[in-house]
């Protein structure tokens, strides 16, 4: 699945379109929340692809605040910290093998005890969080297209 995000009235070329699967949109939208809400909080729905969006005024506004935080170096600090709390999270016990490392339920096995595909035999998994990256480049071309998208939509 991914997030398609629209311009509304583009004045350029990388205006007319942002794409991010949903890996990489979850963590880009959750940053944006947090360093600008007065102006993120005119897109309620973020993290679906229901046409929510923000005006041009405010797409500005994103993007200058963004660009701030490039410049100044607390993106980095942010990039930074996230990958630090993701690498903390502790592993999580398998749902696939409920954290045995074998499972039963796999087909074509008739029942027999198999090793887990799930999680490598292990019994643990990262957390769904941890799949999720949140990296400077996303950002600058996040930041790119609000330049230069008029508004836009997520769909």
């Amino acid at each position: 699945m991914g997030m398609d995000v629209y311009g509304k009235n583009p004045i350029n070329e990388s205006g007319k379109y942002f794409r991010n699967n949903v890996w990489y949109w979850r963590p880009l939208a959750t940053y944006a929340c947090d360093i600008a809400p007065d102006i993120t909080k005119h897109c309620e729905h973020w993290q679906s692809n229901d046409g929510d969006g923000l005006n041009k005024t405010h797409s500005m506004k994103l993007a200058a605040k963004i660009r701030e935080d490039l410049t100044s170096g607390t993106a980095s600090v942010y990039e930074q910290a996230y990958r630090t709390r993701i690498q903390a999270m502790p592993d999580e016990k398998c749902t696939f093998c409920n954290g045995t490392g074998y499972r039963k339920d796999l087909p074509g096995y008739g029942g027999e005890t198999k090793p887990c595909n799930g999680c490598d035999s292990t019994g643990k998994v990262r957390p769904d969080e941890a799949h999720y990256p949140f990296e400077l480049s996303n950002v600058k071309e996040f930041a790119n297209f609000l330049e230069n998208c008029g508004g836009f939509e997520i769909w």
